[in-house]
């Protein structure tokens, strides 16, 4: 499908898809009701409309947007920061312009009242948005719901956590042949999260190499496809030449 521009309100074409294929909802997108009442999606937001795997059993519909305000939506991947706690709540903000959320004590494998994560204020947490309400903050959850383990989720620790746009964030998610990815590859070894709430962290084994990941997964977002492998060669070189 060729990316067209949405918005709130729309109804989506899904008359192409396969049949029997099971759509998956990507970021701002939801299920809705047709004039037909039947089921139907919709966008949340305005932006450009992607379709990936279109003519498979799985297509993912998601809408990018590149505002600076992120809107939760239910199993979305997020990067958060702990900025408070109160009962069995740990309050936690992922963007700078986007109210905080919520983050049950709980919500990790195994939780009990004796065995659960003591996070403390600036922890960083990689998380999946379990609920979204109207009028009522949402909740993220720290368990693979397909395993009930971790599956990836939860606390981020050492590494290195910067912002892009929220658009390229959900670029790099989504699209497993994102060529800086695949370049990253060849120059080390790392571990990344990424948010599509604009944050993305990463780890390495030493901070220069680290430094250079992120700083090559910014910029590119400037970088012409063609040019993209040796930008990248120089990010890791001017490094290596103040050793």
């Amino acid at each position: 499908m060729t990316e067209q521009f949405v918005l709130p309100g729309d109804q989506i074409d899904v008359s192409t898809v396969v049949t029997g294929a099971a759509v998956t909802l990507g970021p701002n997108v939801a299920l809705s009701k047709s004039n037909l009442e039947q089921t139907a999606l919709s966008p949340t937001t305005a932006g450009l409309l992607n379709v990936k795997n279109a003519e498979s059993r799985s297509p993912v519909y998601y809408v990018e947007s590149n505002g600076r305000r992120y809107n939760p939506q239910v199993n979305d991947y997020v990067i958060g920061i702990i900025v408070g706690a109160f009962g069995e709540y740990y309050r936690v903000s992922l963007n700078s312009f986007s109210a905080p959320v919520l983050l049950n004590q709980f919500s990790f494998p195994n939780a009990s009242k004796k065995n659960r994560p003591r996070l403390q204020t600036g922890d960083l947490i990689y998380a999946r948005v379990e609920s979204v309400q109207r009028n009522m903050e949402a909740e993220l959850s720290c368990i693979d719901p397909t395993t009930g383990k971790d599956g990836g989720f939860g606390l981020l620790t050492g590494g290195f956590v910067f912002d892009v746009k929220l658009a390229f964030a959900r670029y790099l998610l989504f699209d497993a042949d994102a060529k800086i990815l695949s370049e990253l590859v060849k120059k080390c070894k790392f571990e990344i999260a990424i948010g599509v709430n604009g944050r993305i962290w990463i780890k390495t084994d030493d901070i220069k190499t680290t430094v250079a990941c992120s700083n090559a997964i910014r910029n590119c977002q400037t970088w012409k496809k063609e040019e993209l492998s040796a930008k990248v060669e120089d990010t890791f070189s001017v490094l290596e030449s103040h050793d």
